[in-house]
């Protein structure tokens, strides 16, 4: 049995080129991100263990359009029943983690809202709770993958020189996806976080003027996080969700959806450590560590002259 390389046309390889580009700033920024998390005690901390999550799939998102397309660019020899695994990952990966991304997001709102309208610590005395929704997470998108192709619902699109892709075979599946991996997760976050803020806006009961005026700042933050976070999250990540059933992945519009889902891949990072208070204060240690340095390096040393004068 002779294998067959994977192979990418010359169209395709162009058009993914601005991709490798944004990719390659998005293995970089992750990379400082996560040195950064290592190296810092203050941010490893239990209650960003969503945030932590939703970060790390990113990383795998690139990780995995780097390792599928080095194949394709290298035209690696694959026996058939491989090259059937890697088509059938290659197809279908993408939509599963960004399905597990929506609900990450939508369990750290949920832990969010305990905290803020119940003043519960969601990390603390519910260990087993947290592995099971984790569990349930990675577990439940997968299983609706293999469902929908035993149930012949989505079919395997495959051709040479092209990216393995998933076609639906209805109206209805393609409506139950959006539902499932955009409407549910996105309105839940949206009712969560509108709760959230209109509690952190309530004043009634509460007569100290200083802790209204905390409460205040704290809505303000949270409306500024929350709408910085969210717009650009929806605006680069939708067009992808919405859209990947409908068009080919190798399409110039599927090149394109995808493309901007690896723009905020690679932004992701950068958006939490900015917002997060906590990452601007590791910054502000590592600038006055720089400064120390350069202030070291650059401070002249008094050169004590020989003495000549021989007794």
């Amino acid at each position: 049995m002779s294998c067959t390389p994977l192979t990418l046309s010359t169209n395709t390889a162009d058009a993914l080129d601005s991709t490798v580009i944004v990719c390659s700033i998005a293995i970089v920024i992750h990379i400082i991100f996560w040195l950064e998390v290592l190296i810092f005690p203050s941010l490893k901390q239990r209650n960003m263990i969503w945030l932590y999550d939703y970060i790390l799939t990113d990383l795998l998102l690139v990780i995995r359009f780097f390792i599928l397309y080095f194949f394709r660019r290298l035209e690696l020899c694959l026996y058939p029943t491989f090259r059937t695994i890697v088509c059938y990952f290659e197809a279908t990966s993408k939509f599963y983690m960004n399905t597990v991304q929506s609900y990450l997001l939508l369990a750290l709102n949920v832990s969010r809202y305990a905290q803020i309208v119940y003043s519960r610590n969601v990390y603390v005395g519910n260990l087993r709770t947290i592995i099971i929704t984790h569990f349930l997470i990675g577990i439940l998108p997968a299983i609706n993958v293999i469902v929908q192709f035993m149930a012949n619902w989505t079919t395997l699109w495959r051709r040479t020189g092209e990216s393995c892709d998933v076609q639906t075979v209805s109206l209805s599946v393609q409506i139950f996806n959006i539902f499932v991996t955009y409407i549910i997760p996105v309105t839940l976050n949206v009712i969560l976080l509108t709760i959230c803020i209109r509690h952190v806006s309530s004043t009634v009961g509460i007569r100290n003027q200083q802790i209204i005026d905390r409460r205040r700042g704290h809505q303000r933050a949270l409306l500024f996080q929350t709408i910085a976070f969210y717009s650009i999250w929806v605006a680069l990540w939708s067009p992808y969700i919405l859209a990947f059933q409908f068009i080919n992945i190798n399409s110039n519009a599927g090149i394109y959806t995808s493309l901007l889902n690896y723009v905020e891949i690679a932004i992701d990072p950068a958006i939490v450590a900015i917002l997060d208070v906590r990452f601007f204060k590791t910054w502000q240690t590592i600038w006055r560590k720089i400064r120390t340095f350069r202030h070291r390096v650059v401070t002249p040393v008094a050169i004590i002259a020989p003495n000549k004068n021989v007794t």
